[in-house]
């Protein structure tokens, strides 16, 4: 078995009073984001995300060692 190397994030991660516990993993920052503006613009009827709260996303990222 392999170990890999994904970056993670939840909502609780960046607002730990939303109470929503949407996670996702991805394999870029990219992909990672891509995949929660997705999640904010059907889950939270965001458009877009406001540039403090992409920063308070990009600070709350972890990257994660994954058994594969």
């Amino acid at each position: 078995m392999a170990t890999k190397q994904y970056k993670q994030l939840g909502c609780l991660d960046v607002d730990p009073k939303a109470g929503c516990a949407f996670q996702v993993r991805a394999e870029t920052e990219a992909e990672m984001l891509q995949q929660v503006a997705l999640h904010a613009k059907q889950c939270h009827k965001l458009e877009s995300l406001p540039p403090e709260m992409a920063a308070k996303v990009k600070a709350a990222i972890k990257t994660v060692s994954v058994t594969v």
